[in-house]
């Protein structure tokens, strides 16, 4: 069984991008989600202002999928897939 995580923390430290669910032991699952947001906001440095608007919306995907990973951890469930598609543990 594994150990509860605690929500707050998790979606606290998901505020820097991926580290709420390196938090709840989805290590693979955080450092994507942070190379990502690091993508788009070197895109948003060198290019587009509209990659901004991008990492905003990248930041709410990754609360929301720290809040699905963390409430499935602390009721004994399946992992959810990334975005309904990848299986990234």
């Amino acid at each position: 069984m594994n150990e509860e995580k605690n929500l707050i923390v998790a979606l606290v430290l998901s505020l820097f991008i991926g580290m709420g669910n390196v938090y709840n032991g989805l290590v693979k699952r955080g450092l994507f989600e942070l190379i990502m947001g690091l993508i788009f906001i070197v895109l948003a440095n060198y290019s587009s202002r509209f990659y901004y608007m991008v990492c905003a919306i990248w930041l709410v995907l990754v609360l929301y999928d720290t809040y699905l990973c963390n409430k499935a951890i602390n009721n004994n469930e399946e992992i959810p897939k990334f975005f309904g598609k990848l299986d990234i543990q």
